[in-house]
C-alpha cells in the first residue's frame, strides 16, 4: 500500500489527478485500487502505458486543507504504484 497526505488549499474546489504506471507488466501485470478523499476507484488493471485517475473534489472535501491519496494492491506478490499526484484548482 501507498499512501499521500496531498497539501491542498482549503476550501478549494478542484481536481486531484494520480497518474499510475506498471510499465514492466510486472508477473504479467498489476492490479489496484486508488482511494482519493475516500472515493474509491478500481480494480485498475491495464496500465502499462500508464492512466491518469481523476477526482473532482469540492470545497467541504478540502476544508482541512489536506487530501488522502491511498493506492492498494490487488494482486499477491505486487506493489502499489503512483507515480504523479497533481492539484488542479477550478
Amino acid at each position: 500500500e501507498a499512501s499521500i497526505l496531498l497539501t491542498v488549499p482549503q476550501g478549494a474546489a478542484g481536481l486531484v489527478r494520480v497518474f499510475v504506471i506498471d510499465p514492466d507488466n510486472f508477473d504479467g501485470g498489476r492490479q489496484e485500487k486508488l482511494a482519493i478523499a475516500g472515493q474509491e476507484f478500481g480494480p485498475i488493471t491495464g496500465f502499462q502505458e500508464g492512466k491518469w485517475i481523476e477526482c473532482r473534489l469540492g470545497v467541504g472535501q478540502t476544508a482541512g486543507g489536506k487530501v488522502p491519496v491511498r493506492a492498494t494492491n490487488l494482486r499477491k506478490g505486487s506493489n502499489a504504484v503512483i507515480s504523479i499526484v497533481e492539484w488542479i484548482e477550478k
